[in-house]
């Protein structure tokens, strides 16, 4: 026996709300009413998928003897509406949560003098301060911190996203060996999740610039897949170009390299592009980056919502949207087994790709 075109329409909507309802009590965000619209209109539409007589029958007991089908659509539409209502709701939660983190956190690094003793050494290289986001990366950060102080740089922004392994420990011994240095150190309450701890970064970086007596920002990776080298080819640019404000790193362009990159990475990050270019409106060779060197003053006008891995395009909305120029630098990525391993996974493009239609559309 085969499905009709309704029945069929009826099993996918019963399930794709099954799985909303699934979500929303993930999200925390669910009560009896939320139980009662989720799960017993799911069933009754799957009920009816089976028996789509059971409409006109169900229609009877109010005196209409047709427009059966109008029940489904009604259901259809009421159940997407109250779900990104829920989903809205659990999101606007979650940005205050990250706020308060972010601002607690600030509070708790200027209690322990963070910018009490800096040492502020003059110089060029000295315009230019570090943000790394860490979070259970005691393996590779020690590595990363030596290798961009001995290039010549002097400072350093870390933002612990809530570690329970020897992150804290490390940067603070870190500290000790390089005293001549300012690296500081933001930790999070609680984990906040990717950009969550670049916004915290961010926010620091507004607030206290001038201290800091820094004109650039560099966002750079604490899993040692950055060349600290190819900072090298970024002061030219800046040096060549006085009216880019936000340089970004491309894998794809002129002389890059990419050591170890899975062929089925490549495919996911072309796709990329061409869904960059339909949300953002900017043709970026290489959209899902982080190696990135931003002016203070470019910084100050940026705002980004996202605590997730969504926050390279809202950075590109806020790039098309500020009108502010930029340029992509080529560089090279060292794609390692713990790199790959730890966060390069490649569900997380749909993931990113979802997350990128709900916050466009359906957002607000």
């Amino acid at each position: 026996m085969f499905l009709s075109p309704l029945q069929f329409i009826f099993i996918i909507s019963g399930l794709v709300f099954f799985l909303f309802a699934i979500d929303s009590f993930q999200r925390k965000r669910f009560n009896w009413l939320h139980f009662l619209v989720f799960f017993w209109w799911t069933f009754f539409i799957i009920l009816f998928s089976f028996d789509t007589s059971l409409l006109n029958r169900f229609w009877s007991l109010f005196w209409i003897a047709r427009w059966a089908d109008l029940l489904v659509y009604i259901s259809i539409i009421l159940l997407a509406y109250f779900y990104f209502e829920i989903l809205n709701k659990a999101t606007k939660q979650t940005f205050l949560t990250t706020r308060i983190i972010t601002e607690q956190s600030i509070q708790k690094a200027l209690s322990h003098g963070e910018l009490s003793n800096l040492k502020l050494t003059e110089g060029k290289l000295s315009e230019y301060i570090f943000l790394i986001r860490s979070y259970n990366e005691w393996q590779t950060l020690p590595s990363v911190i030596d290798e961009i102080f001995d290039y010549g740089f002097s400072k350093i922004l870390v933002v612990n996203d809530w570690s329970v392994d020897n992150t804290v420990r490390l940067v603070l011994e870190k500290k000790e060996k390089h005293k001549d240095k300012d690296l500081i150190l933001i930790s999070h309450l609680i984990n906040r999740w990717w950009w969550a701890a670049n916004k915290t970064g961010f926010e620091f970086l507004k607030r206290y610039w001038d201290q800091l007596k820094a004109k650039w920002i560099v966002t750079f990776d604490a899993d040692w897949q950055m060349d600290i080298s190819d900072m090298k080819t970024f002061i030219w640019e800046i040096n060549e170009n006085k009216s880019i404000d936000v340089f970004l790193w491309s894998r794809f362009i002129d002389w890059w390299s990419a050591s170890n990159i899975p062929t089925f990475r490549k495919f996911i990050l072309f796709w990329s592009r061409i869904i960059t270019y339909l949300f953002n409106w900017l043709w970026i060779i290489d959209p899902h980056n982080w190696y990135r060197v931003i002016s203070l003053e470019s910084l100050k006008k940026i705002q980004i919502d996202s605590d997730g891995m969504m926050y390279a395009s809202e950075l590109l909305d806020e790039i098309r949207g500020l009108e502010l120029n930029y340029k992509e630098v080529p560089v090279n990525i060292r794609y390692t087994e713990y790199s790959l391993g730890k966060w390069q996974k490649n569900g997380n493009a749909f993931r990113i790709l979802m997350e990128l239609i709900y916050k466009k559309f359906f957002y607000k």
